[in-house]
């Protein structure tokens, strides 16, 4: 892959941007065939279950983790993007910071965006479980967001991605970069989401830049995908909104 960004006519730089935004596109591609194939198949057969409505949400990472899977086996360099080990302290400590650092940041950034005239669409949907009045599906959150969707989509954007932008650009680039991959996703999910239009979606794109960069930075000083991963799942099962007043 280095080779072929050497002999790109426009620079290796600008083809390792260009390739990463591939790999956004190709990872949301293949979330979207899983979506698709999972509400066919299998959601009208569970859809009334509550352990289905915990996990609902993320049926786009079975997508990123087949779409990683195939990448990792096309370019036969696992150790180059996947980079996984039991977290040391110094891992739980900038775990403890990317959860937490996200929704203290995306307060400020929420109101700036809505300054700007752009409110937080609310697209419809069943909503998830309350997790926290229904301990007997922590197993089912447990496996379902910590064990593979949160993994799954950091293995994409930060294993992946920060992989071939760290070989051209140093930290800050990196980072930066990445997180405007993650954005990037983020808006194209919007603009296919039913009832949450352009303004909705330039929002979800923006507001991903935070835990694009917090998440993104965290992994790049710890390099264990771990770190993103455990504070990614937090994002979805922690209600720190609710719990940071108290902080």
């Amino acid at each position: 892959m280095t080779a072929i960004a050497e002999r790109l006519p426009f620079g290796p730089r600008v083809g390792a941007v260009l390739a990463v935004a591939g790999v956004c596109v190709g990872a949301l591609l293949a979330g979207l065939v899983a979506i698709l194939s999972i509400s066919a198949t299998v959601r009208p057969l569970v859809a009334g279950a509550d352990a289905f409505r915990v996990v609902s949400g993320n049926l786009i990472q079975v997508g990123f983790a087949g779409f990683a899977i195939g990448y990792l086996a096309w370019v036969s360099e696992v150790d180059r993007f996947v980079s996984v080990r039991i977290p040391t302290r110094g891992d739980i400590a900038w775990t403890a910071i990317a959860a937490l650092g996200v929704p203290v940041v995306g307060v400020a950034g929420a109101a700036a965006l809505s300054a700007i005239g752009l409110p937080e669409p609310m697209p419809g949907g069943g909503g998830r479980v309350d997790l926290l009045s229904s301990p007997m599906l922590w197993p089912v959150a447990f496996v379902g967001l910590y064990l593979f969707a949160a993994p799954a989509e950091e293995l994409v954007f930060r294993g992946i991605v920060q992989g071939r932008l760290r070989e051209w650009f140093g930290t800050v680039e990196t980072v930066l970069l990445s997180a405007a991959v993650f954005g990037l996703l983020h808006f194209l999910v919007g603009l296919l989401t039913p009832a949450v239009a352009f303004d909705g979606s330039l929002y979800w794109g923006l507001s991903a830049l935070v835990p694009g960069v917090i998440w993104g930075y965290a992994y790049e000083r710890t390099r264990n995908l771990v770190v993103p991963a455990t504070a990614h799942a937090m994002s979805w099962t922690v209600p720190f909104g609710e719990l940071l007043p108290f902080v």
